[in-house]
């Protein structure tokens, strides 16, 4: 059964003015109820908005912090844990929350949950390690962002050697900077097989894949692109066995030093009448190579090999003269 519903011209302020004839076709003590319920759903939102949700009443009292698996755990806790003290569980400010994250806190995500009236736990999302930074006699992980991960340890991520590895904070707008930004920018397969970040003059950014070329990047910029790129190239069965993969300009990538394998010369086969090369010796009969013979003359004809003499035909010798008979008496 199908209905139809048609919207009818000066329907809403018909029903508006239904109501009110409605209302006004009460009795004067239903009236009076009708508003003192109004004027009493009024007052509580009031309260609720202006106090209860804020009230010692629903106070948060109790506070959880987990996931934090830096060295710098205890202050980040604390600073968390001081500013849900001064929200309730019907009113929790998350963005307060991440303004009291110190400076370089590596922190991705806050998960937020309360339990009424005065419980909450926050869930502190790290973000992950992308590189580490490497310097003489000390290691440090570091995010995405420049964030320095004090205390967690780095998995399968690229090196970047640096002079000196800050104690916290975040990286500046440097060299090392961009090196990391190589790494975060590269795809999660791919970064697996990044060995190490360098910038070299000649080449710009450039990465090392584990048993496999050198990315060149280039500058800083587009660096989502490039990798893309790289990766399409990398994929590609044509370019197995480059030494370089060039994504400088992603829209011209270049796969480099790749080893191209020689066809092999072809031999004519026996019994085709196939010209032997120039100055080859004459196949003998069965197809052995017949000694060249000094002095032998060319069939009439023949051609004459470039840069080769023809040989002439010896002189003859001469006829040898009967003796005559002696006339001396």
């Amino acid at each position: 059964m199908r209905v139809a519903l048609r919207m009818v011209p000066g329907a809403i302020g018909h029903g508006a003015g239904a109501l009110r004839t409605r209302v006004g076709s009460l009795s004067p003590r239903m009236r009076g109820r009708l508003l003192v319920a109004l004027g009493v759903l009024a007052l509580l939102a009031t309260l609720y908005f202006a106090w209860f949700r804020d009230s010692s009443f629903v106070a948060v009292e109790d506070v959880k912090v987990t996931g934090i698996r830096t060295d710098d755990a205890p202050r980040i806790r604390a600073r968390l844990e001081a500013t849900a003290r001064g929200m309730s569980t019907l009113h929790v400010d998350e963005e307060a929350l991440r303004r009291a994250l110190p400076v370089g806190a590596a922190v991705a995500d806050l998960r937020v949950r309360t339990d009424f009236p005065h419980g909450m736990t926050i869930e502190v999302v790290q973000s992950p390690a992308v590189a580490v930074l490497v310097a003489p006699g000390k290691r440090m992980a570091v995010a995405g962002d420049g964030s320095v991960l004090k205390g967690v340890r780095a998995g399968d991520v690229p090196v970047i050697n640096v002079a000196s590895v800050p104690g916290s904070g975040r990286l500046g707008r440097g060299r090392a900077r961009q090196l990391v930004a190589v790494a975060a920018a590269a795809p999660a397969s791919l970064r697996a097989r990044i060995e190490r970040v360098r910038y070299l003059s000649a080449k710009g950014l450039v990465a090392y894949l584990e048993s496999g070329p050198q990315v060149i990047l280039g500058d800083a910029g587009n660096l989502a692109g490039k990798w893309a790129a790289a990766a399409a190239i990398l994929a590609d069965e044509e370019s197995r066995g480059a030494s370089y993969v060039d994504v400088s300009l992603p829209d011209r990538p270049v796969a480099g030093g790749v080893d191209v394998p020689q066809p092999e010369p072809e031999q004519p086969p026996a019994g085709t009448g196939a010209t032997p090369a120039p100055g080859a010796a004459p196949a003998a009969p069965g197809g052995a190579a017949s000694p060249a013979t000094p002095g032998a003359t060319p069939a009439p004809g023949a051609a004459t090999p470039p840069g080769a003499t023809q040989a002439q035909p010896a002189p003859a010798a001469p006829a040898a003269t009967a003796p005559q008979p002696s006339t001396t008496p």
